[in-house]
């Protein structure tokens, strides 16, 4: 990195005995002098600790001045080292003489993100504010300025250790980060781009789903009705889902008046894609239940939050011993697993049952249903 030094430029020296001092550095071998509009005599300037001497407030003033100076040219350098930018000449003066990025990160994002809330689903606008009250509590006063591919990889390593965050969340609210640091580029208020040198971490390809055995144990344990009201709520509305393979979000939104002739009709809010799903008899029976008699209006009611969900149905599933870190995910996935499994691995219609974009997106079941594909060549083991 260049050196930065503080000069009095001697041979400039004026009636009074004053000289200016001058910040110098080099860069592609070109040297520039930035001035500093402070003037000394040589017997007021420290040429080996590059300050004047004195104890007045009027030096401490200019001193100040002087290692801010130092300070901002060195932001300049460290940036680029950290993005990989070659700065020219030009191109430093031009950072140098840019206002200071001094905007609060965080308060810019969420008026961002209120600009946006009209087009955005409701989930996205709950996950986007989650993510900002963490980073808030992070830190508060955070600058725009202060986002380099260090502080980055900094807060991932918070957000593993502070929250027990898995990859896929991390990347999830680095993603909010990005966005909206992005937003906040388009507009001017910054120049630089962290995201080009620090790589978002990989989502966890894991998918966590319930064998036939463990889904059979818990269709037991909610007919036993012997769970405490709250936990078996839970579990009735994890079975609901797992029965149609309907996401929380689409779920929670169900109308009695999109189920007709024995399916669901909805259209998925992530992907918009119509779905038409047959109702299985225990999801009849359950849909029964919830109906309660209406004809009309949300199919749920009362129903706890996201969070609150998912940690009862993994305390309900320890109770017949199924350690896995289930979430209401798991009951989406439970159901493309065993359909999966069950109808020779229809990959096609499994994908409409899913409301998917693309039958590549519902290739993941097929990755991991490995005792099925090991059975399937099993078949060739006594030919040679």
């Amino acid at each position: 990195m260049a050196k930065v030094t503080i000069k009095r430029r001697n041979e400039s020296e004026r009636a009074d005995g004053r000289a200016a001092l001058y910040a110098v550095l080099n860069i592609e071998r070109i040297k520039i002098r930035l001035p500093l509009d402070i003037a000394v005599t040589s017997a007021e300037w420290d040429p080996v600790t590059e300050r004047i001497k004195g104890r007045g407030q009027e030096v401490k003033d200019k001193n100040l001045i002087i290692s801010n100076t130092k300070a901002k040219i060195s932001d300049i350098l460290v940036r680029a080292r950290l993005t990989g930018e070659s700065l020219t000449k030009d191109g430093f003066l031009a950072l140098y003489r840019r206002p200071a990025e001094t905007l609060n990160f965080v308060d810019y994002a969420r008026r961002h993100l209120d600009e946006l809330k009209t087009a955005l689903q409701p989930q996205t606008l709950r996950h986007h504010k989650a993510a900002l009250k963490k980073l808030e509590g992070y830190n508060a006063a955070l600058q725009i300025s202060d986002i380099t591919p260090e502080w980055l990889q900094v807060y991932a390593a918070h957000l593993r250790k502070h929250y027990d965050n898995n990859p896929g969340t991390i990347r999830k609210n680095m993603c909010v980060i990005r966005m909206h640091y992005y937003a906040a580029m388009r507009a001017g208020k910054v120049r630089n781009n962290p995201f080009d040198v620090y790589k978002l971490p990989a989502a966890d390809p894991s998918v966590i789903y319930l064998t036939e055995e463990e889904l059979n144990s818990l269709a037991a344990l909610y007919n036993s009705d012997i769970l405490p009201e709250n936990e078996q709520d839970v579990l009735r509305f994890f079975l609901f889902m797992t029965f149609t393979a309907m996401h929380i979000s689409d779920a929670k939104t169900l109308q009695i008046e999109q189920i007709i002739g024995g399916e669901i009709h909805y259209r998925r809010t992530k992907t918009h894609i119509r779905v038409n799903i047959p109702l299985s008899k225990p999801a009849a029976k359950l849909v029964e239940y919830y109906q309660a008699g209406r004809v009309r209006g949300n199919l749920f009611r009362n129903l706890p939050t996201d969070q609150a969900f998912n940690r009862i149905i993994k305390r309900v599933c320890m109770r017949v011993g199924i350690n896995k870190p289930v979430s209401a995910k798991a009951a989406r996935h439970t159901f493309a697993t065993l359909y999966y499994k069950k109808n020779s691995g229809d990959l096609g219609t499994l994908s409409k049952l899913l409301g998917h974009t693309s039958v590549t997106t519902t290739m993941i079941y097929a990755h991991i249903m490995k005792d099925s594909r090991v059975a399937g060549v099993s078949a060739f083991d006594d030919m040679l």
